[in-house]
């Protein structure tokens, strides 16, 4: 609904403002209920003016509000009051102090089981001989467009208003209040008029009184219905900090500045969404990001632009990874001395079979799959027959999705763009001439090749755009939707980020805890697991295993991969509804290994000498200072050897695949995303936003809100800048 109520009048005489008790949600409840205020995000500003026999000053009352925070002013009588709303899902609750010859304290509450009813009562003036009691209901029998209500105290002679409120336009805003007569009473109604400017409105009142008439002028920072549309926009997203799944906590090494894979596609997804953006201008300035991440992101900009929506994309040099995103653009600008290397994909190996040796340190292991190849980096000098197969298998799959992406995108056969590749290296006139970008300009012709090709558009940043968006209905209690972020080496305890290194660990008791809160709140419908993680340790992976599965018993658990998820991050996403990957995701390696180092041979080197006093045949087996005997090498391989078969078995209930089938394919293999979904351990080649609309689609949801999990342990100053942000902003992403 539009701004200012539709029915000010009488502004310097609060407590006859006509305003409704369950009904009024935005700056202006500080005068009808402050429990009203709850739901209120943003920065707002009301003059009220009423056409009286009196001075401007005496005629005027100014109210504002930050937030759930409000109060008001009225210069000419001196009085003022500030009130406070509190949210907890369908329950608000609000505080008001207003002062004219006395201070008095009111107290607001409210309910709203479903988006079509609230209920509502305030208790005025509690300190002053007990005060009064007024209660109201108020109905939406076709949505947010049409509210209907009554109230009055709670008197011997009930005084019943009833009245509604209408947007029988986009922009228009109707509303009457009339005040039921008593017997031999004049009819008592109030009738006003809201006119919405999107970011303004301006609002007239008249009443039953002749000559009572008022003006209330609002302005406020988020976007309202607006009876004229505004100019189209052109939203900006400068890609240039790292990309993340999950923002890692403080560390030495940290990235500093970053932004996540939610926050880069929801944004896109809001500018498809939203009508009035009819083209995106991205920037890519030095960002890093892995090769599923970029599908998932190149994805989302296809679609924005298959609503018939422009997409720009300028760089000052062109990669593999920044052209493939680019590909997908109506035009691709590049720097006058820019240069595009697309020179193909290659992976590389490490060895250091020759180093250990040289200090001395013998390297032991137990595996099961052929494939299972983390062990080959201290047993090997070179890649083994299998570990070559799998590598490039994976060269293959990304440089396919580069091809076919890119040629597709850029309307060029494959021969011709695979040639360009063989090639290599294009400076800019070159990379212009292959039709490899579209313009040449220098950083400071970009706005004016902008405003040539999108005319009339107005250019928004990312901030801006966010700021502009149209707050959610305060009505509205919507179910939601867990994500849950299962991100980095899989270790038993608390889930932390590596002090020097940055590097980040997930925590089985943290996971585990995350899915157990998800699957125990009755208003979360479904789960989505996000995983990123190369594996780590068996027993904490079947922690985490275990509560997915007792998840699953009570609704529905997607898994999105992103760019790793590989044996133990396989092991934590097969119990789960359904499995999605994107076709260069790493998943698989359904495999099982253990390895030590016998380091007995590097103290030697250094002068020095161990020995040990045991009493038990085996006491010492864990220790670096020996080799293993062949017993206790096959103890460990006995080991090694249950956990693939526990590994494959779940697998196998998880995919609805039988053991055999699974173990064909496993032997600790990793698969890329497209060949994963070939063999049947990924059901879905799609990226994030697609797990989460089929997890809705699975708990038949057509709206809802996102909880993500795990909840951040916030310090002092970080809880403050995000409660600011989600007062001024009000932030859907994470």
């Amino acid at each position: 609904m539009t701004g200012c109520v539709l029915a000010v009048c009488l502004v310097a005489v609060t407590p006859q403002l006509p305003l409704t008790i369950a009904g009024t949600d935005d700056g202006l409840a500080v005068f009808a209920n402050p429990a009203g205020l709850g739901p209120v995000t943003g920065f707002d500003l009301y003059y009220l003016y009423n056409f009286q026999r009196a001075t401007l000053v005496q005629n005027s009352t100014i109210a504002l509000n930050l937030g759930a925070l409000a109060g008001y002013w009225e210069p000419g009588t001196g009085r003022y009051g500030v009130g406070l709303g509190l949210k907890q899902d369908e329950f608000l609750a609000g505080v008001r102090l207003a002062r004219d010859s006395v201070f008095r304290w009111d107290i607001g509450a409210l309910w709203r089981p479903a988006s079509w009813i609230a209920l509502g009562g305030v208790w005025q003036d509690w300190s002053h001989d007990w005060g009064a009691v007024s209660i109201g209901a108020a109905l939406r029998p076709l949505g947010p467009r049409l509210t209907l209500f009554g109230e009055g105290f709670v008197d011997p002679v009930p005084r019943p208003v009833v009245g509604f409120r209408a947007e029988p336009v986009r922009g228009l805003e109707l509303g009457l209040r009339v005040k039921v007569p008593l017997s031999g009473e004049e009819l008592n109604w109030t009738l006003g008029l809201s006119l919405g400017l999107g970011r303004a409105d301006v609002s007239a009142v008249r009443t039953h009184v002749p000559g009572e008439y008022g003006l209330c002028l609002h302005m406020g920072s988020q976007l309202r219905n607006a009876l004229v549309p505004g100019r189209g926009k052109v939203l900006e997203i400068c890609l240039d900090c790292p990309v993340v799944e999950q923002k890692p906590g403080f560390s030495l090494a940290g990235y500093g500045r970053c932004r996540t894979t939610w926050s880069l596609l929801e944004l896109v997804k809001r500018a498809t969404d939203d009508p009035s953006v009819r083209a995106i201008f991205l920037k890519l300035e030095g960002f890093e990001m892995s090769y599923p991440q970029a599908q998932e992101f190149r994805t989302m900009l296809a679609r924005f632009r298959a609503k018939g929506k422009k997409v720009y994309v300028w760089a000052r040099s062109y990669g593999m990874l920044d052209y493939y995103i680019a590909s997908v653009a109506d035009k691709i600008v590049g720097h006058p001395l820019s240069d595009v290397v697309i020179p193909g994909v290659a992976l590389s190996s490490v060895f250091l079979k020759g180093t250990v040796e040289k200090l001395g340190i013998k390297f032991e292991y137990q595996r099961h799959g052929k494939y299972k190849s983390a062990v080959e980096t201290f047993t090997e000098d070179s890649l083994t027959q299998e570990n070559r197969e799998q590598l490039q298998a994976l060269v293959a799959a990304l440089y396919e999705e580069f091809i076919t992406t890119v040629s597709a995108g850029r309307h060029m056969s494959r021969e011709e763009l695979e040639s360009l590749v063989e090639k290599g290296l294009f400076m800019a006139d070159q990379a212009q001439a292959a039709r490899l970008v579209d313009t040449l300009v220098y950083d400071d012709q970009l706005d004016s090749l902008l405003a040539q090709e999108l005319r009339g558009l107005r250019r928004v940043n990312e901030r801006r755009f966010r700021a502009e968006a149209k707050p959610k209905d305060g009505w509205q209690q919507l179910p939601r939707v867990a994500i849950v972020y299962a991100v980095g080496d899989i270790a038993l305890g608390e889930s932390h980020t590596d002090f020097l290194t940055g590097r980040m660990t997930m925590g089985a008791n943290t996971i585990v805890r995350a899915i157990r809160q998800a699957r125990n709140d009755r208003r979360v419908k479904a789960i989505v697991l996000r995983v990123d993680s190369p594996g780590g340790d068996g027993f904490a992976a079947d922690l985490i295993g275990r509560e997915l599965e007792l998840a699953r018993k009570k609704k529905p658990v997607v898994v999105s991969m992103a760019e790793l998820a590989a044996s133990g991050g396989y092991y934590i996403a097969c119990p789960a509804t359904k499995v999605f990957a994107l076709p260069t995701t790493v998943t698989g390696s359904i495999g099982v290994f253990n390895m030590r180092l016998v380091t007995e041979g590097l103290y030697n080197k250094l002068g020095a000498r161990r020995q040990v006093v045991k009493q038990g045949k085996h006491a010492d087996m864990g220790q670096d200072i020996r080799e293993l005997t062949a017993e206790e090498d096959s103890l460990l391989q006995a080991v090694v050897d249950r956990f693939y078969r526990e590994f494959v078995q779940k697998v196998a209930r998880g995919r609805n695949l039988t053991f055999e089938q699974v173990d064909s394919v496993a032997q600790g293999r990793v698969w890329a995303g497209v060949d994963a979904r070939r063999v049947g351990i990924v059901d879905s080649l799609a990226g994030f936003m697609d797990a989460v609309e089929f997890a809705k689609n699975l708990a038949q949801l057509k709206e809802c809100d996102y909880d993500f999990y795990p909840r951040p342990k916030l310090g002092t100053g970080r809880w403050l800048r995000q409660a600011a942000e989600e007062v001024l902003f009000q932030p859907r992403f994470q």
